[in-house]
């Protein structure tokens, strides 16, 4: 548990909450230095009240209930630092890392009923997103916060990479990922019982026009700039976000690869002069940036010896290659696997299921693209608008076997940042076979570096040995269906199974 405190508390009202403090057992201690107003020992809290005019509690270690209720008055007297809850469940969006020198820029959603909203109010208490802290301070708040999942808080995030962010103008990727988020959420809970809480990073047209739509159906919606200064929901958003992207960091300074004399990258912000020295002496060393660094940025640049600006680019989210029924109901806050589509743009066919290909671009470096089924030409930005408006994927054994998209984080990064679900179905089967452990061995990799993000659903005593393939390929379609999730699968069986069943697939 975190402390509390509280800001532009006036003189006034700070004495009668030191009179109710000493009223109720307090004891007042000597100040210890002259930014200090008064001090009083509360059960096993401190109060302090400082001339700036903020009151900070220290946490109650013990949990005592007099300190919450001291709290509690202080709060009947000022309120609460955040707007308070207006609807039945709050969610709030917020991201981090786009001004960072190195790593992704991350996206999250939170979603949980205001009857949390105190207790969560009291867990976060002081904590500033905006300051620089190590990894296991935001870690040691996460750790706290996952505790309420039971209870029903739940978050959802999303990364773009780096060379996303070198090649594209953000907006409309975050447009994209946020309303995907919101149509997660808003799957189980009406609309009208909710708040929505954005920070104001000049949102698009597109998820605009989304926002009105909810707005109609009685949500409540607020955007506004620094949100996470009067929202908690905002608040709890971008502390994951941060914990999220920390943690990445912190890999990278752990790798022995990544470090030079024992030098790492630091916090990868370009103040950060741990930072622009390793940057300085890792070009000097191999002239190559690694995956991480984000090479359109001045300082990047300035290194490299070059000037100007980079030119950013619309990214190719092209909606004209999903299906009008996907897109109606994407845009009504529904997100639907069994609705999508891919449309060929050269014969016009409608694609249930499209071919994975791994092809030398005119460079000679290794791409990979979607082919349509029908007239076997690649189906150019297919890859990137699936990623942004699907985001989760479902290989069978034949795909995991094939190690195809290790393989592919390897070179050509199309499953970049998808969400990769591991069913008991692949689990058993491809556990003990020597591709199987050597493909969970590069996606565990992958995963750890923060390009991926790996779950494993399900329990492996649910799969038999003598369990038919029907009722398996049904059980992974299943999942499929659950998470709104494209099936990657080698097995022509399987892919007509699942188009039978109307789920996408991407077929190797």
């Amino acid at each position: 548990m975190e402390g509390r405190s509280w800001k532009k508390v006036e003189r006034a009202i700070a004495d009668e909450i030191k009179k109710y403090l000493l009223d109720n057992g307090g004891i007042e201690k000597e100040v210890k230095n002259t930014n200090e107003v008064w001090r009083v020992r509360f059960s096993d809290s401190t109060f302090t009240y400082y001339k700036n005019g903020t009151l900070f509690s220290t946490p109650s270690r013990s949990l005592n209930g007099a300190v919450f209720q001291a709290w509690e008055y202080i709060d009947s007297l000022l309120g609460s630092m955040y707007v308070l809850p207006s609807k039945d469940f709050l969610i709030g969006l917020d991201e981090t890392g786009k001004g960072e020198l190195i790593g992704h820029t991350v996206l999250t959603g939170v979603i949980f009923p205001k009857e949390l909203f105190k207790r969560l109010d009291w867990l976060i208490g002081p904590a500033d997103t905006k300051k620089r802290h190590k990894f296991e301070y935001w870690d040691n708040l996460f750790g706290k916060l996952d505790v309420f999942r039971k209870l029903g808080l739940n978050f959802i995030t999303e990364k773009i990479p780096p060379w996303h962010v070198d090649l594209y103008n953000l907006n409309k990727i975050m447009d994209i990922t946020y309303q995907r988020i919101l149509s997660i959420f808003l799957r189980e809970i009406e609309t009208d019982r909710c708040r929505i809480v954005l920070d104001n990073y000049g949102i698009g047209p597109t998820l605009k026009r989304f926002l009105r739509f909810l707005e109609k159906r009685g949500a409540e919606i607020v955007v506004t700039n620094n949100a996470e200064e009067k929202y908690l929901e905002a608040k709890i958003a971008s502390l994951i976000s941060k914990r999220t992207r920390e943690e990445v960091i912190k890999r990278i300074n752990e790798d022995p690869k990544f470090q030079i004399n024992g030098l790492s990258i630091g916090s990868g912000n370009a103040s950060d002069k741990q930072t622009k020295a390793w940057l300085e002496k890792w070009y000097e060393l191999h002239k190559d940036w690694p995956w991480f660094i984000k090479r359109s940025f001045k300082t990047i640049r300035k290194i490299e010896g070059k000037t100007g600006k980079v030119k950013k680019i619309v990214p190719p989210i092209k909606e004209e290659l999903l299906s009008k029924e996907f897109l109606d109901k994407f845009n009504q806050g529904k997100l639907s696997i069994l609705s999508l589509s891919v449309i060929c743009p050269y014969c016009g066919t409608e694609c249930k299921s499209v071919t994975f290909a791994i092809y030398k671009g005119k460079n000679g470096r290794k791409i990979s693209g979607m082919k349509c089924v029908s007239c076997k030409r690649i189906i150019e930005h297919a890859g990137i608008t699936l990623r942004y408006y699907c985001g989760y994927i479902v290989p069978d054994s034949s795909a995991i076997r094939r190690g195809v998209i290790g393989k592919d984080l390897q070179s050509s990064r199309t499953f970049e940042n998808y969400t990769v679900i591991l069913t008991p179905v692949v689990r058993r089967e491809c556990g003990e076979t020597y591709g199987g452990k050597e493909e969970f061995d590069r996606l565990a990799k992958f995963s750890a570096m923060g390009r991926i993000k790996l779950e494993t659903v399900g329990s492996l005593k649910e799969i038999t040995e003598d369990m038919p393939k029907e009722e398996k390929d049904e059980r992974i379609v299943d999942t499929a269906l659950q998470y709104n999730a494209i099936i990657l699968t080698a097995d022509g069986a399987m892919r007509a199974y699942a188009m039978g069943k109307k789920v996408f697939t991407i077929f190797i």
